[in-house]
């Protein structure tokens, strides 16, 4: 007498998705990044092109949050400035606008510039609206360099008046990031011009 048992077994699934599925939530990481685009220009021909990303501080950061969520004052206008290879040791995410020039943060400002013809003002970065999650300037900001020198970075800063000048350093005032030139130092002499387009994007 012969006996044979005959087992066998199937199994079936459906993938579904997180995202398809009721109640679930997508993440939004909400990181905002910042882009220079410096245009090196020289007896009225562009010299070079630099493109680097930049850090955005603590105080920079505090500062976004504070407006958006806890009734802080708006920073309706903002200015650049140049770091000075001079007496540079580091950048750091506790650099504050307070301490420009101070020992507390590793750098100096480099001055030897005029823009629009004054001598003791930093340029405006005159930003557009807000577009495609991307806000930039499109009128360039422009450094006329006055002095030989060495410039290691650039730094954007906001908050009070007097924000937009030269060596300045006012406690009321905020320091929202700082960069350095991402091809190294910019070596510029009297005469050289450098051409700045700031974006912040998420």
């Amino acid at each position: 007498m012969k006996s044979e048992l005959n087992i066998s077994q199937s199994a079936e699934f459906e993938l579904v998705k997180a995202a398809n599925l009721p109640n679930a939530s997508a993440n939004s990481d909400l990181k905002p990044k910042g882009r220079y685009v410096v245009e090196h220009w020289r007896n009225g021909k562009r010299f070079n092109e630099y493109h680097f990303s930049n850090d955005i501080v603590n105080e920079g950061k505090n500062s976004l949050l504070n407006i958006m969520f806890h009734a802080g004052t708006q920073i309706s206008t903002w200015f650049m400035g140049l770091i000075d290879n001079a007496n540079y040791t580091a950048l750091a995410a506790t650099d504050t606008y307070d301490d420009i020039n101070q020992a507390a943060n590793g750098w100096d400002e480099f001055v030897n510039y005029t823009t629009g013809g004054s001598g003791v003002l930093r340029p405006t970065w005159e930003e557009d609206a807000a577009s495609g999650q991307s806000i930039t300037n499109s009128t360039v900001a422009v450094f006329d360099i006055t002095g030989t020198g060495t410039a290691k970075g650039l730094f954007l800063s906001g908050g009070t008046a007097s924000c937009n000048t030269k060596g300045d350093h006012d406690p009321a005032g905020t320091l929202w990031a700082t960069a350095l030139f991402g091809s190294g130092d910019v070596a510029v002499q009297n005469g050289d011009q450098l051409k700045v387009t700031y974006t912040v994007s998420t």
